[in-house]
Formats: structure tokens, C-alpha cells, sequence
């Protein structure tokens, strides 16, 4: 974790997917299981790497994949399974101790499978289905600094991806990278040091040293 600038930061924006909710590790069993529907069987180091994003270059790499048909199992399993939809270890707590600040939610998931997992209350969301551009375009981001009146250099973004780091810069407020062991599957943590987030978490409840 760097060490905390000299910055008061009045609100705290998380992100939803693999930051306060293991919603990729239900997508990865989704995906998992819609592929063995079609009779395919990879490692589930290989469906994250190749099936979770772009899916015009995993077409092309997999032309006997029905990719419409895995997606849309994919989010059939987690509609249907969100009951054993996780937070991440001290989600709860870190929520609890930032009550005197202004919280909010911000993901690109659609509002329905955000609004079907979502266990975290008093928080401003503002899902994929309310912006027209989505991350790492800082649209979704600016529109959370508007809905909280507070200004971008006393605001502190929390994720999990690239795009959350990125879209967080343009939008001039301060990032914070989330990398718990849970989520190397999934991504190339190096790649996403590499553009400079100001803070690196592994665990949620260190944000509280960076914003108490």
C-alpha cells in the first residue's frame, strides 16, 4: 500500500465485481459449466484468460464455441445462483467504519444482475444500464461525482481491473488498486501496477488507513 497523501477524501466509490462482491468466481463457474453444455473442457485459468473478455478474439480462437449461448448461461447461472454470491474478507466492516463519508457503487454489470446480488445498503449505484459509455470511459465515474457533490480530488475509486484505474484517472480522482490472491485467476496484476494507481489494497480493510 503507498503511503497516505495529505488528501481529506469526503467519498469513497467501489467497484462491484471482484472489489466488494466474488461475482467472478460465479461467472467462472458459469462460463464453466456453459462450455461443458457444449461438450468443451478447459482449465479455469484458460477460461479466464480467453472467455471472460473480448469475445470477438475468443470467437475467432474458438470457432466451435457458441459464444451468444455461453454468455447467456453464463448469466442464467448466476441469476439462479446469487444466493451463493460471496463479499470479499472485510467488505462489511470497511463499510461500516466509512458511515461518515459519502459511499457509492459503480459497475458496469447490467442493473438487473447487480440489483440481484447486491447485499450492501445506503449506497448510491449506478449500474451499466445508466451510462452510455462504460469503464475505463470515466462517464460512470463523473456521474457519481455529480450525484455526490463532492469534487474528483477528494475522491478515492476502488477496483479491481484496469479499466477501473484507468477510467478513475480521466476522471481526476484518486485510484486505488484491489488485489486480493482470490483474483490472480483473473487478471495480470503487473499490467494494471504498471499505469500507476495511486494505492494498492489486498485486503479491503486497509483503505481505512488511506481514508480515516
Amino acid at each position: 500500500m503507498s503511503i497516505k497523501d495529505d488528501v481529506k477524501f469526503e467519498a469513497v466509490i467501489f467497484d462491484w465485481d471482484g472489489t466488494l462482491a466474488k461475482t467472478l468466481h460465479l461467472w467462472l463457474i458459469g462460463y464453466r459449466e456453459g462450455l461443458q453444455e457444449q461438450q468443451h473442457t478447459f482449465p479455469d485459468s484458460i477460461i479466464a484468460r480467453d472467455f471472460f473478455y473480448e469475445h470477438d478474439k475468443a470467437e475467432l480462437k474458438y470457432p466451435s464455441v457458441d459464444f451468444d449461448a455461453l454468455v447467456s448461461y453464463a448469466r442464467s447461472y448466476i441469476q439462479r445462483h446469487v444466493e451463493l454470491l460471496e463479499l470479499y474478507a472485510g467488505v462489511k466492516h470497511t463499510l461500516d467504519s466509512l458511515s461518515n463519508k459519502k459511499l457509492a457503487l459503480v459497475s458496469s454489470s447490467p442493473r438487473s444482475l447487480l440489483e440481484a446480488g447486491l447485499e450492501v445498503n445506503g449506497l448510491t449505484d449506478i449500474a451499466g444500464d445508466d451510462v452510455s459509455k462504460h469503464k475505463p470511459h470515466p462517464e460512470s465515474f463523473l456521474q457519481t461525482l455529480d450525484c455526490l457533490c463532492v469534487k474528483a480530488d477528494r475522491v478515492l475509486i476502488i477496483g479491481d481491473a484496469k479499466t477501473d484505474i484507468l477510467a478513475g484517472q480521466e476522471a481526476g480522482v484518486k485510484t486505488c488498486f484491489f488485489s486480493p490472491e482470490d483474483n490472480k485467476i483473473f487478471y495480470d496484476f503487473d499490467a494494471t501496477r504498471s499505469i500507476g494507481p495511486d494505492y494498492e489494497v489486498n485486503n479491503l480493510s486497509e483503505i481505512l488507513e488511506i481514508v480515516l
